[in-house]
């Protein structure tokens, strides 16, 4: 049976427009719309968004159990507004999460009860007014975002299937909503009709094998991606910029200790013992990972055994602790890599997450481009499976989400290298370790039997770590002045290992894709990054996402009820809002707007902006001028100043006025926008921007008209 190859009836529109079948409708057939590979948060919250979308899915996974191991810790801003469409996840990892003011600070000692070189406060008193986004950055531990997004799928009626369940699940079937632990994607066939996945799992010490079929197949596995390196699909950049230990463990002693006396998010220590970070995932739980830079071959796993963690902890942390519970150590490697393309196959096979990019953590991009991967993906899947748009739009997922990709890691490469202007100026410079030890390895070293090696290279840290020593770190010794009157500059200028890019975050920006571009967009360009932070500015421009603002609904002439823009999207359905001021001509275009969108057989709902100075004693209502339509809804501004002296409306905001409209996506992105109104037939520029957006092909495209 052909999956992609059935015809619709031509719509009554004035062109002529060709739909495939829904996607959905094939499950029945044993072939799933989409299939995830990857049951990591990237791939937990694309299943929740698609089922919400009414797409029917089921996940993969290699592991056998979900790691407790405290991974990706901090969510930025954007990631936190996805949340806030996931059934209440927001609220939970905001009443789940330590206090800000515990991991608010990055500290820089000499050891956890030793001396302070210097501290980084990267909170500012404008991330708490929640002026530019409605929720804060959060700091939750992945293993523990993890449970929550299980919480949600189970309440979506997901069930979590482990290895040794596979024969009682439903005679070995795959049906939709299952999550099957333990096993693993080994080959991939695309035919004509489907992907056919080959999945391999354990029963009872036996390598089995079973064929699952889907439409679409989204690889969303990780760093070391298996779907990635079966389409062939290969990574550009710079790998291997450093290798590291992870050193999970639990101490209340020590959490008490630093929540009385100091508390903080990242600690950067250097002594002449050891040289290490410390992730404080959880001070009032005492959970801890220290991140040890790794020399293999010299090195390897086995000489990180529980007790000599114990021991290298101590010496780090400054003193022993009592109730030490080394947990695992893993070792990683630091890449700055993207993808060479996030879609392949005819649009069948896409990557997200780790999958598609590998940065270094320094900023916590990672997981959250990954979760932005997801929020971007799910409603152009819907759309295809719904046959709302054909496959064509998956390819704008890989026009849009590559870029930003490759913007965010050249950032992460920066703050990386922030992060090492440190140990730097402290002389311990880890490009020169790194040398030493290519030296040693492939060079005129690696002669020497593997043992001398190991002599060799630990002897030279050793002389390495004498910098930091306190005869030459301090205030009376020259060198040691002078070295630590430049980390305080480093400190108070910025240019140190930064958390926050309020900028980046809330401001990335798709220039082209399933979008319309403004008629002047020609000279738009991603602004280099520079590795600072920078402030976030509200913009119209299409591609951007959605500003938020606080207004107040006005479904009824009592209503108080207050929410950000980005509530009026819906996360439950492909639905495109456009915003307009309640003025004729944006009426007008409402009217054309929304029948578009019956052609289009997409829903579209109007929000009318009105503005905070609207007399509250007259009834304010749009009834009138759309009394044909039901998907509208009234909104007030909720006034705010922005600044000390500046305050701006809805119109100001996105640098437009109140003549112009805005037509946002189901992500919350703009798709489209009109400045100052429209000249012309509103109907067929609306037919313009729906075609341009959903990938529609025309055989009567309507010319562009000129915006004023």
């Amino acid at each position: 049976m052909e999956v992609l190859g059935f015809v619709r009836m031509f719509r009554t529109m004035p062109y002529q427009y060709t739909q495939k079948r829904g996607f959905s409708e094939v499950s029945r057939n044993g072939v799933f719309p989409v299939l995830i590979v990857g049951a990591g948060p990237v791939g937990l919250v694309l299943s929740i968004l698609l089922t919400k979308l009414g797409v029917k899915c089921a996940i993969l996974e290699k592991s056998k159990t979900f790691s407790k191991h405290p991974q990706a810790h901090f969510i930025n801003n954007r990631s936190m507004e996805v949340f806030r469409k996931l059934d209440g996840l927001a609220d939970e990892i905001q009443k789940s999460q330590p206090p800000v003011d515990l991991w608010r600070k990055f500290i820089y000692c000499t050891s956890l009860y030793g001396s302070v070189l210097g501290s980084v406060d990267h909170m500012q008193p404008e991330d708490f007014k929640q002026v530019v986004s409605p929720i804060s950055v959060a700091h939750f531990s992945q293993y523990k975002l993890t449970a929550l997004l299980l919480k949600q799928l189970e309440n979506l009626s997901f069930r979590v299937h482990n290895w040794e369940g596979w024969e009682g699940l439903n005679h070995g079937h795959v049906r939709e909503k299952q999550i099957l632990m333990g096993h693993e994607c080994v080959s991939i066939d695309a035919t004509d009709d489907c992907i056919n996945v080959t999945a391999s799992f354990l029963k009872e010490g036996k390598c089995m094998k079973r064929n699952i079929q889907c439409s679409i197949l989204v690889g969303a596995d990780g760093a070391g991606s298996t779907v990635r390196k079966l389409a062939g699909i290969t990574m550009k950049g710079e790998e291997d910029l450093q290798k590291l230990v992870s050193i999970h463990f639990l101490s209340k002693e020590l959490g008490q200790y630093l929540l009385n006396e100091r508390p903080g998010m990242l600690f950067f220590i250097f002594n002449t013992e050891a040289i290490g970070v410390l992730v404080a995932h959880d001070l009032k739980q005492g959970e801890f990972v220290f991140q040890i830079p790794f020399y293999p071959p010299q090195q390897s796993l086995h000489d990180f055994s529980p007790e000599v963690c114990e021991k290298l902890i101590f010496k780090l942390v400054g003193q022993e602790l009592v109730d030490i519970d080394v947990i695992d150590a893993k070792p990683w490697v630091m890449h700055a890599e993207v993808a060479e393309k996030f879609v392949s196959c005819d649009n069948r096979i896409l990557l997200a997450g780790d999958a598609a990019h590998r940065f270094p953590p320094a900023g916590g991009f990672g997981m959250n481009t990954g979760i932005q991967d997801a929020h971007n993906l799910a409603w152009k899947l819907a759309s295809l499976v719904k046959g709302i748009a054909p496959s064509s739009i998956l390819h704008t997922y890989d026009t849009e989400r590559r870029p930003i990709a490759i913007f965010n890691t050249e950032l992460s490469i920066q703050n990386f290298r922030a992060a090492m202007a440190v140990p730097a100026t402290l002389g311990l410079d880890p490009t020169v370790a790194n040398s030493v030890h290519q030296v040693i390895t492939n060079g005129i070293g690696s002669i020497l039997p593997s043992g001398l090696q190991r002599a060799v290279l630990d002897g030279i840290f050793t002389i390495g770590r004498a910098q930091v020593s306190e005869y030459l770190l301090n205030e009376k010794n020259p060198i040691g002045s002078f070295r630590l009157a430049k980390l305080r500059r480093i400190f108070e200028e910025g240019k140190s290992l930064q958390l926050q890019f309020p900028a980046e975050d809330l401001g990335f920006r798709y220039l082209k894709g399933a979008l319309v571009p403004d008629s002047d967009s020609a000279q738009d360009a991603l602004e280099a990054p520079t590795g600072r932070r920078r402030d976030y500015i509200p913009t119209g421009a299409p591609g951007s996402r959605l500003p938020h603002m606080n207004v107040r609904l006005l479904s009824n002439l009592t209503s108080e009820e207050i929410c950000s823009t980005l509530d009026l999207v819906s996360g439950d359905k492909v639905e495109f809002l456009l915003i307009i001021a309640p003025v004729k001509e944006s009426y007008q275009l409402a009217h054309a707007a929304l029948k578009v969108a019956e052609e289009f057989k997409v829903s579209a709902k109007v929000c009318v902006m009105w503005p905070s100075n609207t007399d509250t004693g007259v009834k304010i209502s749009s009834a009138g001028a759309l009394m044909a339509w039901e998907s509208y809804v009234d909104v007030v501004e909720v006034e705010v100043k922005r600044s000390s002296t500046v305050k701006s409306s809805w119109w100001d905001m996105c640098q437009m006025t109140d003549k112009g409209a805005i037509l946002v996506r189901p992500d919350e992105h703009i798709a489209w926008r009109v400045k100052a109104g429209i000249i012309g037939d509103p109907i067929l520029e609306m037919q313009r921007v729906f075609s341009a957006i959903l990938g529609v092909e025309s055989s009567t495209a309507p010319l562009p008209h000129t915006h004023i």
